[in-house]
Order: C-alpha cells, then structure tokens, then sequence
C-alpha cells in the first residue's frame, strides 16, 4: 500500500502537488486558455506528461455548473460534471467505473473501479487549503487513482467544503 499526499503548491508553475515519502512524485501545472475553460496537465516528477484535465463552465441562471474531464494516456476519458434537475444540483461520475463509497465530498472516502476498492482517501482542511491522503491499494492502477483524485479535487475547491 502507498501513501500518497495531495497539497496546493506555493509554486509558480505548479497547482497540485503529490508526495510520496516527502519527495514529489506528481504535479499538475495550468495552461492558458480561454476564460470559460481552464485546462491543467499532470505530469510525473521528472516532467514526463501523463494527461490532460479540462475545466468548462456552464452556468444556468445563477448557478455555475463545473464540468471536468480527465484524459490520461491508456485509459478513456473520466468526466465528473455537476448537473441541475428538479432544482437540485448533483454530480455524475462516469468513466472506468470509478465510483465513491462513503460520503461525497466528505472526510474519509474509497475509490472503487467496480466493486473492486482500489484506494482510501482522507481529507483535512486546514488555513482554507485541503489536504488529501490517499493509500492506493491497486498500484497498478496509480495513474488512473492520482488522476482522479486530481478531478475530485477540483470538486472539493469548488464546493468550498468544511471538514471538521
């Protein structure tokens, strides 16, 4: 099992930061692109691209209704978009039958791919920045976990969640 930590870099060309052991291991850096969309990519320590994350907005009425979607090599695209019907907002996740389990947008939550829990997530906030430690269970599928995550992310920043 590994232990991976997520934090908000203080740098100038990162927005993410994964760690493992106190060494970076991943990075997320944005690209410019036009005002309604933000477009991020992940890259491994050494530099090396592993995807792409595209963030568009849409916005019915007053609400903004984020929509992220993940490209990483060798794997389909996964989407996590927030939808409005019945005048109530939810998300949908689809993509490589990656699911939650345990509380959305909650302190302690798995990943599964299937029915199968491929990686445990605890979440802390503290100074109005999150940190996310994540134990991958499948390492195999460690890029396809720390992709998502990244998404979830952006979910968590959004919603500007409190955790106790």
């Amino acid at each position: 099992m590994k232990e991976l930590k997520f934090v908000k870099s203080t740098g100038v060309d990162r927005v993410y930061q994964v760690f493992a052991e106190e060494k970076e291991v991943y990075y997320l850096s944005e690209v410019l692109t036009l005002p309604t969309r933000k477009r991020y990519y992940l890259y491994q320590a050494d530099g090396k691209e592993l995807g792409e994350i595209k963030r568009k907005r849409y916005t019915m009425g007053y609400v903004d209704l984020p929509r992220l979607f993940l490209k990483l090599n060798a794997y389909n695209e996964i989407s996590i978009v927030k939808d409005m019907k019945n005048f109530r907002t939810s998300y949908e996740i689809k993509g490589e039958g990656l699911t939650l389990s345990g509380v959305f947008l909650g302190d302690n939550f798995d990943i599964m791919r299937g029915s199968e829990k491929i990686a445990t997530v605890q979440v802390i906030k503290e100074n109005e920045a999150y940190t996310f430690t994540l134990h991958v269970l499948k390492e195999n599928l460690e890029t396809l976990i720390v992709g998502f995550m990244n998404l979830l992310i952006f979910v968590y920043d959004h919603e500007n969640v409190n955790i106790k």
